[in-house]
């Protein structure tokens, strides 16, 4: 199964009458520590015991003692804290759902759940910690079997300077663990290192940093990232609305996530330069977006510490913060809106057989399938105005309404009949947005199309 996503145009011949615009989260909950204000990078969520855990970091609002602790859900939206026990070493806890006190200059980089170790240090917490004494910032590894328990892993990761916020995944096209974090203290940017075993590590490389299309004095203070769809997606949050000053961005500025994509977890390209979450209006707030996890119907829970404080005052107050939960649509990221009507036209696709599948809101909407196979290479008209016989838009059944998952019928033909075949999509709607296209289709270069008519290759090898 492929499915195409539009973060850009490069699987498209054509498009008319859309403007791309972002997906739109749905806040359906918002949980609210009893003692900590949860105003720093977090939390993580995990699948566990029939339910959801999830890990973050608070202060609390009274002692401004900082810990990580632990919630439980039952659906993956609603949380309430979870008791763990009571005493750590004999000694009384700053609260019952605590699973390490975190001193001051400690936070978490990541929480992630290791394929490749064994039973007992399957959950790997990168914690970054401020050396004063060599004024910088290094990480450090704990393990755990069950997300509760954590021993130290690690010590210190060698030849590592970092700093807090960041992200880490498993990266199928390597085989490994790819770490986003940031290169040293006081630098606002994202790099990568890979990893297998947690202790070693591939050399720090650059992916991102602000650009001269951003904001004035804007930054980048960090990304989360997951695998998605034969993707990466990642959520770079933006440092912005700092005033003009003669010292270091800390106070005042907001924070907020925008989106970006990757083919391979380490080259990453940045999309529209707004607020993927529609609640930030650019008023003060840190908005920390760190983790995705999928939803039972298919899409996505997306899990942010929210806090209506700027950087640096929020974490002398340490009073308000929360953590929002959103729902996204599956593959609800970006789209391709119209407010009139649009024709969007795809790259050359193998079809392999079976139903495609339209992820779209429209008031109206049609596909034609356009058979390539008979094309000259050669040639600089491919064939655009023709489509498969009984495969046209007027043999088309109409769509309407919202659905992630519209089959298009052609009155009885089957798409079975054109297994085998290069074909390009053609898919015409009004006032809608259209967001993925799915289906047992292989995504084919203008080369790759070319050789498939003429040899049957897709390879040359």
């Amino acid at each position: 199964m492929y499915t195409q996503l539009f973060p850009d145009d490069q699987r498209l011949l054509g498009r008319a009458g859309t403007r791309r615009v972002y997906g739109r989260p749905e806040l359906m909950a918002e949980y609210e520590d009893p003692l900590f204000s949860t105003d720093y990078f977090s939390p993580w969520v995990f699948e566990k015991d029939g339910g959801y855990m999830m890990l973050y970091i608070g202060k609390r609002r009274d002692t401004g003692e900082m810990a990580l602790l632990a919630a439980k859900s039952a659906d993956g939206v609603h949380f309430q804290p979870l008791k763990t026990r009571e005493k750590e070493n004999g000694e009384e806890r700053a609260a019952p759902h605590q699973l390490m006190p975190l001193k001051d200059g400690i936070e978490p980089i990541s929480v992630l759940k290791d394929r490749f170790a064994p039973a007992g240090e399957r959950y790997k917490l990168i914690l970054t910690v401020l050396d004063s004494e060599r004024f910088c910032i290094h990480a450090e590894v704990y393990a755990s079997p069950d997300l509760l328990s954590w021993r130290l892993f690690l010590p210190e990761i060698p030849d590592w300077s970092c700093e807090p916020v960041g992200g880490a995944f498993y990266n199928p096209k390597r085989d490994c663990y790819t770490i986003l974090h940031r290169r040293t203290w006081g630098d606002r940017g994202v790099g990568y290192q890979d990893t297998r075993d947690f202790i070693h590590y591939t050399p720090y490389e650059t992916c991102m940093h602000q650009d001269a299309l951003d904001e004035a004095l804007d930054e980048i203070y960090g990304m989360s990232a997951f695998e998605y769809a034969g993707l990466f997606v990642g959520f770079p949050l933006v440092y912005t609305d700092n005033a003009p000053s003669r010292r270091t961005k800390f106070d005042l500025g907001n924070i907020y996530p925008q989106l970006a994509f990757s083919p391979d977890g380490h080259h990453f390209q940045r999309s529209l330069r707004r607020s993927f979450l529609p609640e930030y209006r650019g008023q003060p707030s840190l908005n920390w977006l760190s983790c995705a996890l999928n939803a039972p119907d298919g899409g996505l829970y997306l899990y942010c510490a929210h806090s209506p404080e700027p950087h640096g005052v929020a974490f002398r107050t340490h009073q308000n913060g929360r953590i929002r939960i959103y729902r996204l649509r599956r593959d609800g990221f970006i789209g391709l809106e119209t407010e009139s009507e649009a024709t969007v036209i795809t790259r050359e696709f193998l079809c392999r057989g079976g139903d495609i599948s339209v992820n779209l809101q429209a008031e109206n909407a049609t596909m034609a399938v356009i058979d390539t196979s008979g094309d000259d290479p050669a040639s600089h008209v491919w064939g655009m105005d023709a489509a498969a016989p009984g495969f046209d838009h007027d043999f088309c059944e109409p769509f309407s309404g919202d659905s992630v998952c519209w089959r298009p019928r052609f009155g009885g033909r089957d798409l079975e009949e054109l297994k085998g075949r290069v074909i390009i999509l053609e898919i015409r709607y009004t006032r809608g947005v259209l967001y993925s296209v799915s289906g047992e289709i292989e995504p084919l270069s203008n080369t790759e199309a070319a050789r498939w008519r003429k040899t049957g290759l897709l390879s040359i090898r």
